[in-house]
């Protein structure tokens, strides 16, 4: 019995040493090292005799010596390119593609990060041959030596067996054996059919027995033949089920342990665990039991624990909220990338790396979140003077990251002028409210600034003062590993106001034509003339400026890599928003609008970015709150906010490239329009195409991104000057 325990430890060892590709065993016993001459002496004599040789030749003959070298040159690299192809249809010979399309990973984390990254997982698991491997070669045990073989050598084979298998088992093993009777014994015979019966993976021990006989001799292979598995079993599995690991197995209870078969299945499942991004994981043991249990063990390591290091602001938890790697589950390089992205995504950092650590056991690590720094806060201090306004001061606090706890906050601050402006506004921003990641947003603004509206064609029409107040709260929720919804209320309040020092062109508070004496003095200081338009008749104020009150819900999906330089995923959104009706306000109408983003790399740095957008609005709608196109953020080469109206399409397609360190060009085209605007009166949308190229560059600052276009439009060329990214 102590035999044969030691002997089935011998084949969990021997299944398990078939995933490699090095041979031991009998394969190694029975190599022989073969000496080697030493030729360099001889070498050395014959290219003396040649160079002598060559002296003596004439000229056409050193010719045809050439033209011969060459030739033979030629063929010996023919002969090396067809050596070279026999050995790659050698090795093409012993590959197997895996089918392990039963065992897939059912976790719904793993499976939407990987798709949102586009891995297609999904379909490398539905296909099942991820991985190309090399045969197994099957493990078993030979005592035979050469010496035991060379008195036999040279005689006739006049019988062959295999014996320890039945008899009825007897011609199906025969047919591998490569000597036949009649034939004359040879030691490299013997070894072929050693190498035969113990290919088949069924036997861990093969021995020949020679016996002198008459006419020859008789060669008997005792073989030992593997256990007879009842029972499989797996432990340490989470990913897969026992149930799919046993049938991918495929050993049948009552069947002989075949080590090749199983050796390709083991393979097959680590195969697969690497394919679903289980990276650590694997077989890690055999073992066949005294009552024919046969036990795969494996270990898919189990991260013990996530740590955080380099961070000095930002808290540990900030961080580790983000994480999709969980302790105590399998490491997994999809969940790990994306956790990486997540973090990074939170701006504060320069850099995210992770590191793994040896865990509590030598099979578990721990995960080490490596982090540094950046600063987060910002203070702008600005103050501008004209003879118009007078002296104006700015200051604008910002926290990204306030008291490390991962909340925005954002306070800017005009104060100053002739006017007294005392332009404001204030918004907070707390992204984890609980522990689904529901967010809570906070704005409030009272501004007042000067614009100018455009005709279709880019000239200017009216210049005037627009104030606007009100504030939003916005409410944010989590609900798939790349969507939110987002839910905002909104209450403002927009309004014409004249200042003698900044309108002109149309008043949009008189009549038609040029001003009356009574309109001159109550707007000193305005000349205007508004031509066939009557404003005031028109009641052009009203039905464009009063307050809004409004809910909007928008649902969002962004699988970039990396949200302020993304080179891979897409961001697609839709928002509808129900403004009056039953909440108030001066105006009721409805709007809907959507969003498509892409991105590509196209090289190993170039990246090609595209955005769609469409809107659609019915209803009621004051001229703040039509959609608008042109300027820096929409169609270039265009005057800011040229076309507008309730209706909307426009498309930009950009190819990024890098330049110099933080500095990177971009080549691009830009369509679209809007149009339907019922009561801008003076506004001519003639729904014609607009279409712009140009080219631009982007410098990365401490401030953000500073962005220099020049758009090239249908009738003009403009430069763009703006803060931020583009899309």
């Amino acid at each position: 019995m102590k035999r044969s325990r030691a002997y089935k430890k011998f084949l969990a060892v021997a299944v398990l040493t078939a995933m490699g590709s090095t041979s031991v065993w009998a394969a190694d016993a029975q190599t022989q090292t073969n000496a080697v001459p030493d030729l360099t002496t001889q070498n050395t004599a014959v290219s003396e005799a040649q160079a002598q040789q060559t002296k003596e030749m004439t000229p056409k003959e050193k010719a045809a010596a050439e033209r011969d070298a060459q030739a033979a040159e030629a063929i010996a690299r023919a002969r090396g390119g067809i050596e070279e192809a026999a050995k790659a249809d050698e090795k093409a010979a012993t590959q197997k593609r895996l089918d392990n399309s039963s065992l897939a990973t059912k976790d719904k984390a793993v499976l939407t990060v990987a798709k949102g990254e586009g891995a297609k997982l999904e379909e490398q698991q539905a296909a099942g041959v991820q991985t190309e491997i090399a045969t197994p070669e099957a493990r078993y045990y030979s005592a035979v030596q050469d010496s035991d073989i060379a008195p036999f050598v040279g005689q006739t084979v006049s019988g062959i067996a295999i014996e320890g298998i039945p008899a009825e088992a007897q011609e199906q093993y025969s047919q591998v054996l490569v000597t036949k009777i009649g034939e004359t014994l040879t030691a490299d015979g013997v070894k072929a059919d050693i190498a035969a019966i113990g290919g088949t993976g069924v036997f861990s021990e093969v021995n020949p027995v020679f016996t002198k006989v008459p006419e020859g001799v008789k060669v008997a292979y005792k073989v030992t033949v593997n256990p007879v598995i009842k029972k499989i079993n797996f432990e340490g599995n989470t990913v897969y089920s026992t149930e799919s690991l046993v049938d991918y197995l495929h050993v049948q209870p009552g069947t002989v342990l075949n080590t090749v078969a199983v050796g390709e299945r083991i393979q097959g499942i680590n195969a697969a665990y690497q394919r679903d991004g289980y990276m650590l994981a694997r077989v890690k043991d055999i073992a066949v039991a005294e009552d024919g249990t046969l036990t795969v063990y494996i270990t898919e390591g189990i991260v013990d624990d996530i740590t955080v290091h380099g961070n000095k602001k930002t808290k540990d938890y900030v961080i580790l909220r983000e994480m999709n790697q969980k302790k105590g589950q399998p490491f997994n390089k999809f969940l790990v990338r994306r956790s990486v992205e997540k973090v990074y995504n939170l701006g504060f950092f320069d850099d995210v790396n992770v590191r793994l650590l040896e865990g509590k056991t030598p099979d578990s690590v721990v995960i080490e979140v490596d982090v540094l720094e950046h600063k987060t806060g910002t203070i702008t201090l600005g103050a501008g003077y004209s003879d118009s306004d007078g002296l104006i001061g700015i200051v604008e606090l910002g926290e990204d990251n306030l008291r490390g706890t991962g909340d925005k906050i954002k306070v800017h601050w005009e104060i100053g002028g002739t006017a007294k402006y005392k332009n404001y506004s204030v918004s907070y921003l707390r992204p984890w409210i609980d522990d689904k990641a529901t967010s809570l947003g906070v704005s409030i603004f009272d501004r007042e600034d000067t614009y100018t509206d455009y005709d279709s064609n880019g000239n200017d029409v009216s210049e005037y003062v627009k104030k606007q107040r009100g504030f939003n709260i916005s409410l944010g929720r989590q609900t798939g590993e790349y969507t939110r919804d987002y839910v905002t209320l909104e209450t403002r309040q927009d309004k014409w106001k004249y200042d003698e020092d900044e309108n002109s062109g149309y008043n949009y508070a008189a009549g038609a034509g040029p001003a009356t004496p009574e309109e001159k003095a109550k707007y000193p200081g305005y000349n205007w003339d508004n031509g066939p338009y009557d404003f005031a008749g028109e009641n052009y104020i009203d039905n464009n400026f009063g307050r809004t009150n409004s809910i909007a819900w928008q649902k969002t999906y962004d699988s970039r890599d990396n949200v302020y330089d993304p080179t891979r995923g897409r961001r697609i959104s839709s928002t509808i928003q129900w403004a009056g009706h039953g909440l108030g306000g001066d105006f009721d109408f409805y709007k809907f609008t959507g969003e498509y983003r892409s991105y590509k790399k196209v090289g190993s740095k170039q990246v090609l970015a595209f955005r769609a957008r469409v809107g659609w609005a019915q209803g009621d709608v004051p001229y703040s709150m039509l959609y608008t196109l042109g300027g820096a953020d929409s169609l270039r080469g265009y005057e800011d906010d040229q076309f507008r109206g309730k209706k909307m399409y426009s498309a930009s397609l950009e190819y990024r490239f890098p330049i110099w360190n933080k500095v990177s060009g971009v080549v691009f085209t830009d369509v679209g329009d809007a149009w339907d605007a019922p009561h801008v009166t003076w506004y001519d949308d003639d729904k014609s195409f607009n279409a712009s190229v140009g080219a631009g560059i982007r410098v990365t600052t401490p401030i953000g991104p500073i962005r220099l276009d020049y758009g090239i439009g249908k009738d003009d060329k403009k430069f763009h000057f703006s803060f931020g990214g583009q899309f």
